[in-house]
This record gives structure tokens, sequence and C-alpha cells, in this order.
């Protein structure tokens, strides 16, 4: 009896001791879910916000943004991103990622992108100026222009119907095997464009031998400001050649 009375105290005993110790531990509170870190993200896919737009040399439009704190510069061309990060050294700068560099010198871009040929491309001036004019050469049909095909597109003075018309300038595109839209850049003295001359844009395709495959046959007369501020679409049709 007494032997049972003993372990019954020194349970209690125990049981209490153990309390007074849970009592005394400090609560040590459960750790927060932390929220996952997201991956740095890819520079080409960011939001162009100071676009800058280029006419390259094939017709094709090439869109640039310069990000000179992080020391690099974003493109966009035939729907491909790209990035390329600045070399030290180089006035004016270069860019350069792998096989790819863009030379930026003011509103002249070199571009090159991978193999290909490099490529000259004039900047559209963000407000109208005088002298410059662009926009698209488009065309009716379907049939693919070949790579190095050619097309021009001229400013030419038409005020005399007995003469042939006066070139006031003149862009020269060779396509790389891109296709219609082809974008073009002009530029002309605007003080030969004052009346009585009545500018007009001109253009044509022809094929890397030099015969001709479209033409433009309505008149496609500038504005009458001396600095047009939109794009101006060519449609061109169909002719003879092969």
């Amino acid at each position: 009896m007494r032997r049972a009375l003993k372990i019954l105290l020194s349970a209690a005993f125990l049981g209490v001791a153990g309390a007074a110790v849970a009592q005394t531990e400090p609560s040590v509170p459960a750790t927060e879910a932390q929220p996952p870190v997201p991956p740095p993200a890819d520079p080409s896919l960011l939001p162009m916000r100071n676009a800058m737009e280029f006419v390259c040399g094939d017709g094709q439009l090439v869109v640039l943004e310069r990000d000179d704190p992080a020391g690099l510069i974003r493109g966009v061309r035939a729907g491909e991103t790209f990035t390329l990060f600045r070399q030290l050294g180089y006035n004016p700068p270069r860019y350069v990622n792998g096989s790819d560099s863009v030379d930026l010198d003011e509103d002249v871009a070199q571009l090159r992108r991978g193999k290909s040929a490099r490529q000259s491309c004039q900047r559209i001036p963000a407000q109208p100026t005088p002298g410059v004019v662009w926009g698209t050469i488009t065309k009716l049909d379907r049939m693919a222009l070949p790579a190095g095909t050619r097309a021009k597109v001229l400013v030419v003075d038409g005020a005399r119907m007995d003469a042939p018309a006066v070139e006031l300038g003149s862009t020269a595109i060779t396509t790389s095997g891109n296709q219609v839209p082809l974008h073009y850049l002009v530029k002309f003295d605007p003080a030969r464009t004052a009346g009585p001359a009545k500018p007009m844009l001109q253009a044509r395709i022809e094929t890397a031998k030099g015969q001709l495959m479209y033409v433009s046959d309505t008149v496609n007369a500038l504005p009458n400001e001396t600095a047009p501020a939109s794009p101006i679409e060519l449609r061109l049709v169909r002719t003879g050649g092969q």
C-alpha cells in the first residue's frame, strides 16, 4: 500500500514539474513563408518607352531603345527581339552580343544580325522634319520577291507635264528574302518643293538583273507641308516583267 502511494505521489510531482517547465520555455513563432523571388527580367522583353525606329537598306524596320544606365540596347526586327551590350572604348557607341552588333551614330545605325551582311539604317524622325518622307511599299499580288530584288523610291518634281520629272531625292532597297511591305525613307531639299513645284513620290521594283516587275501607276503627291508627319503608303502594280 505504501509502495503504491509513493508511486502515485512521484508521478504527480513529475507532472507538475513538467507543466512548470513548459510554461517557462519561450514560445518559438512559426516561420512565415517567404514569397518566391522572381527571376531577373529578360531585357529584350521589357516594354520600350523611348523607342527609335530605323529603316534599313533591305527595306525592313528595326526598333531600338538605349538603356544607358544598364549599358545595353534592346531591339526588335522582323518580329525577333534581341539585346546587345555596350563595348567600352568605342565612339560612336558599339553594342554587341555574339555575332550581332549595332554601331549607333545619332540618326544612323549600322546593324548586323548573325551572319547576315551589315545594314545601314536611317532613323525615322520623332517629329515632322522638312526634307524627310517615309512610309511603305506594297503590291497587289501575292507573288514572293526573291532575295536580291531591288526597289527604288523617288521624290520628283512633276510640275512640267511636257518634260521628264526632275528627281529631288531617292533611296534604293535591296531585299534579303524579306517581303512587302518594304519600308523606305527618302531625304530631299525642301526648298526645291516650293511652288510652282509639284513634288510627288514614285516607286518601282526590279529583279536583281534590272528587269522591271512592279511600278507605281498613280500620282502620289507629297503633302503641302514640307515636313510630312505620317508615313505614306505606295501601292505598286505588276508589269510585264517576270
